[in-house]
């Protein structure tokens, strides 16, 4: 035992040549990006928020404002985007692969950012008085942090920008511990601003957090009115480069906004708001504005073509559709969130990460114990204190894995550089041996969650779990039979299923303007001759070309439809009749 031990403290030392190891975990994280890449390109992978990005990306493209201008779903993903299919102009079926091209790229643009500032923290961190964590174990640990977070928590194969946020997140953290370390030129302030204000456009996010970040960025200086002023131009330019588009926005949405992405989120998921379509509450007498419009009755027929665009009208504004709801303050919708997102956390630090947890714990134990003033404090753990804000702030709305992947790995940072053990013979061993189990658990993880996502992708192996029953159409086979039934780009058609989820109507190019939403499906599966003759005519009237049905069930009676290849997908042309 003695023996295996030296071995691993003679492995994690800090004077072995830690170049050949960044590069081996480097080139894995790479790898496995690759890979989770080729699977969602190989499946034709996408997600509802994508195709809002999407719609805007093309808004701009065509110089549409109207569409183009969104308070909810944030600018610069959707500008990389647009750009993309402007250039290269993807046929149908290369429309979603070359999304998930861009995702790459901007997942090794993350990449670098993290190692920049994973290195930036390193080199402020080294001390003589004491036992640090070696040069090898700080590596591979942050790689192994990294990979797993970006890719089982944020998600490469995710169409939304919460990769590109976390790059700017990183790259602010690293200028953040270069001007901890003393480098407090102006160019680094002028870059800092120039990240925070770029971060934005990705995510709204992003300002909340840019907000700490620029307080940070004076208190890791002396806490002096001269290190205030050095922080001067970083807060110049991130508002020259946030105020233009809030300007927008606000003037868009005719009130001071930073976006509405926060207000939709805990409309829905906090107060229980109806989505899609919400016709308001008779009770309380709230009513929307400008509610989507009812042309059926039992079962319920939605129209709503007019005025928003975009694939999915309802999803490409949702702020628009809520308007005339007041959000009220109450301390108990505040606290009504925080019981499952509490739940969230302990999940994720004790359960998935709790071999790293332990570790630490155990570390910080056995550690140096001294007296720090409040200054001190807040300069060796500054990192931390963005991340722990932004998982209060999701905690009172929302906590998804995607919105703190990036603040997960931030947390860890600047508590595993601070790590400090007495320098007593045998405290380096401790190290080397802990520094290995937290590594082993968080291998571990990666492993798991590849296998998982492996299962999960394998088609054979999810027919082979899953009861005998006829299965979804791709968005693909939907999208090609509408144009094989000359449904054109630029039509308007029908769904009855849920259209937040209709992403053939993207591939094909088309608008949903009406829906039958799915809860209320059976309803029309069930009934007579005479009500499918009334709902397809009230689908008519709203001027759409075809009606798509989505999981129709084995016993409905179906006439003059077309069903798509084998599946439980049907298609209603009223250019036939």
């Amino acid at each position: 035992m003695l023996k295996a031990t030296q071995l691993l403290h003679s492995f994690w030392k800090s004077d072995t040549n830690i170049y050949p190891i960044r590069i081996a975990f480097r080139l894995l994280a790479v790898v496995l990006a690759g890979l989770h890449t080729y699977a969602a390109m190989k499946s034709q992978s996408m997600n509802a928020d994508g195709i809002s990005y999407l719609d805007i990306g093309d808004a701009y493209c065509r110089a549409d404002w109207a569409n183009a201008i969104n308070a909810v779903w944030s600018p610069l993903y959707s500008w990389i985007l647009g750009f993309a299919n402007f250039v290269f102009k993807p046929s149908m079926d290369w429309q979603f692969p070359t999304v998930h091209i861009v995702n790459f790229l901007i997942f090794l643009a993350t990449l670098a950012s993290f190692e920049y500032m994973w290195g930036n923290v390193r080199n402020n961190s080294i001390g003589s008085e004491a036992h640090t964590i070696s040069e090898p174990s700080w590596w591979i640990l942050g790689y192994l942090i990294f990979i797993w977070t970006s890719l089982s928590l944020i998600q490469i194969w995710a169409v939304t920008p919460d990769m590109l946020m976390a790059s700017f997140v990183f790259f602010a953290a690293g200028l953040i511990a270069r001007i901890r370390s003393g480098d407090t030129r102006l160019r680094i302030f002028l870059r800092f601003g120039l990240v925070l204000g770029l971060g934005y456009l990705s995510k709204t996010f992003m300002f909340s957090t840019a907000l700490v970040f620029l307080v940070l960025a004076w208190l890791v200086q002396t806490w002096t009115w001269a290190s205030f002023r050095k922080t001067l131009p970083a807060i110049g330019v991130f508002l020259l480069i946030s105020l233009p588009y809030i300007a927008l926005i606000s003037n868009e949405k005719g009130k001071l906004t930073i976006g509405e992405a926060a207000t939709v989120t805990y409309v829905r998921h906090v107060l229980g708001i109806p989505y899609p379509h919400w016709q308001g509450d008779a009770e309380q007498n709230i009513y929307p504005t400008h509610p989507s419009r009812v042309i059926h009755e039992s079962p319920t027929v939605y129209e709503f073509g007019e005025p928003i665009g975009g694939t999915y009208p309802i999803a490409l504004d949702p702020s628009y559709w809520y308007e005339g709801f007041r959000v009220p303050f109450n301390i108990k919708n505040l606290l009504i969130p925080l019981l499952p997102s509490g739940i969230k956390y302990l999940e994720l630090f004790l359960q998935k990460l709790g071999v790293l947890s332990a570790c630490v714990v155990i570390l910080y134990m056995m550690g140096v114990k001294e007296k720090r003033r409040l200054p001190e404090v807040i300069r060796g753990w500054a990192l931390v204190i963005p991340a722990a804000v932004a998982f209060g702030l999701y905690a009172l709305v929302l906590v998804e894995d995607r919105y703190i992947g990036v603040f997960v790995t931030l947390f860890w940072v600047d508590i595993l550089a601070n790590i400090r053990l007495p320098k007593v013979p045998d405290n380096h061993i401790w190290l080397s041996v802990l520094s290995s189990v937290a590594a082993v658990g968080l291998f571990v993880n990666i492993i798991l969650f590849n296998l998982d996502g492996f299962t999960r992708l394998n088609p054979s192996l999810e027919s082979s779990l899953a009861e005998p029953s006829a299965p979804a159409a791709s968005p693909l086979a939907v999208a090609q039979a509408l144009q094989e039934l000359g449904i054109q780009p630029g039509d308007k058609v029908g769904v009855i299923g849920y259209a937040y989820d209709s992403f053939w109507a993207r591939l094909a190019k088309v608008q949903i303007a009406a829906e039958l939403v799915d809860d209320d499906s059976e309803t029309l599966w069930r009934g007579d001759e005479a009500l499918m003759y009334s709902v397809l005519k009230a689908f008519e009237h709203t001027g759409v070309s075809a009606v798509v049905a989505e999981d129709v069930p084995s016993h409905a009676q179906l006439s003059n439809w077309h069903q798509i290849g084998g599946s439980n997908y049907h298609i209603y042309v009223f250019r036939e009749q």
